[in-house]
């Protein structure tokens, strides 16, 4: 073995150790997820945001609503590449562009299942309703204390709490239509999960989904050149030069800090499904995992043999992996026992109920839903400069004729193609020096959803 690729080998497995957690991703089942075919595509209809968030990777465009035959043509491209079973209506803030419950129908009458990815700020029961008679499957909204909300900034997540449930309580009154939320976690607020979890589990029967995304934002002290095509750019022509955003604790969060939070408040939490990395195949990118119990308490989870039959039974069906469950079916939880004679997960589970069932009789009415906890790690950046990407990426939008992850999509439209990473002289100099080579810095690209 040459010395030059006896390096490569070391510091791909140095890097391997640092991106990979203790989460074992092993007897995980892995989502068959690829570019091609995938349960969820995004649909981008504006870049024009009534936020501006300190963290966030995308430009506001005040003047970027698109005309509906355009975004008509863009989904139709998105379904030409793409299998898909959810559209994510996405921005900038989709509320902004005024012809919303246009794009809605438009959407429908395609046979996916629209859902809003909105930060819920101008979100009312008017248009709740309305956007239900358009033919919307859900809502997913977006909402954390790192964001420029009036009204809001300050605030802890516990006490964001309260607005979470306006709108759970606003979406599930008209009834008929999911509700998810994405919640961006800062370095400063990884001590605020467990409020997030314990919010999330008491609404069971009507929160279906909640997505923790840590967030990681470059600077530029990082150690990092830019290049696209092999020509060198300056961090300050990037969106994040923009950005007020500093790290004060410098801790750069991976998947398994956030677990650790969860099962604080769910100690038997556990994933079933994942998405790995482009680099590290069974780095945990995207940890799927689903509980099934009460607002009052969780008995358990469903395991990785239920997910790969849900997947590739709903594939054989329909043609598609499956995004969301109709939004009924979430309150089922107890018609998951029945397959329990295939996966141990839901027997320990049933198990579990039947033993709280016997100290108390009366729990054998009580109802019992399935809501699926997500927890995400933004992309890596190996000593080398390559980047640790999740494979089978569900946020692939349309630009230019191809799909492109939206977390990097402001890199396409401001410099034709993605950033890549080239360690800085400087750096490089000082790690032949010490005959080593540094550990990844703070620079790792975020995967935020909206």
């Amino acid at each position: 073995m040459s010395d030059k690729i006896r390096k490569h080998k070391k510091n791909t497995d140095r890097a391997k150790s640092w991106v990979k957690s203790k989460i074992d991703t092993s007897r995980l089942f892995r989502m068959p997820w690829t570019i091609s075919d995938n349960a969820f595509s995004w649909l981008e209809i504006t870049r024009r945001c009534d936020l501006n968030c300190d963290y966030c990777y995308q430009i506001n465009d005040p003047k970027s609503n698109k005309p509906i035959l355009q975004i008509e043509r863009e989904l139709i491209e998105i379904l030409r590449l793409r299998k898909t079973d959810t559209v994510l209506i996405t921005g900038g803030e989709p509320l902004l562009h005024s012809e919303l419950g246009q794009i809605v129908k438009m959407v429908k009458s395609y046979r996916v299942k629209p859902v809003l990815l909105t930060n819920g700020f101008r979100l009312t029961e008017q248009k709740v309703k309305a956007l239900k008679s358009n033919g919307l499957f859900g809502f997913i909204i977006h909402i954390d204390r790192g964001q420029s909300r009036p009204g809001w900034i300050g605030k802890s997540e516990k006490e964001l709490n309260t607005l979470r449930q306006r709108y759970t309580d606003m979406i599930n009154k008209e009834g008929g239509m999911i509700c998810g939320f994405n919640t961006t976690i800062l370095p400063e607020t990884l001590h605020e999960v467990p409020d997030i979890i314990e919010w999330t589990v008491r609404n069971i029967h009507k929160v279906c989904t909640n997505t923790l995304i840590p967030v990681r934002v470059p600077r530029e002290d990082d150690p990092w050149d830019l290049y696209v095509k092999g020509k060198k750019i300056d961090f300050q022509d990037t969106a994040f030069s923009r950005k007020k955003y500093k790290n004060p604790t410098h801790k750069t969060l991976m998947a398994q800090d956030i677990y650790e939070q969860v099962r604080k408040v769910v100690p038997q939490f556990t994933g079933n499904a994942f998405l790995g990395g482009t680099e590290v195949p069974d780095a945990p990118k995207w940890l799927f995992g689903n509980i099934i119990g009460s607002e009052k308490r969780v008995y358990g989870n469903f395991g990785p043999k239920i997910m790969e039959l849900l997947q590739n039974g709903h594939h054989i069906v329909t043609g598609r992996f499956l995004s969301f469950l109709k939004p009924w079916l979430y309150g089922m939880g107890k018609l998951l026992f029945i397959a329990g004679i295939m996966d141990k997960q839901i027997r320990d589970t049933l198990f579990t109920f039947i033993r709280n069932t016997l100290k108390n009789p009366i729990r054998v009415f009580e109802k019992l839903s399935t809501q699926s906890l997500l927890i995400m790690q933004p992309q890596d950046v190996f000593p080398d400069g390559r980047q640790d990407l999740c494979d089978g990426c569900p946020n692939k939008t349309y630009h230019r004729g191809n799909l492109v992850s939206a977390c990097r999509k402001e890199e396409y439209i401001q410099f034709g193609d993605m950033i890549s990473l080239k360690e800085k002289a400087a750096v490089e100099k000082q790690n032949q020096g010490r005959g080593r080579v540094e550990g990844p810095s703070q620079l790792l690209w975020r995967a935020q959803a909206n």
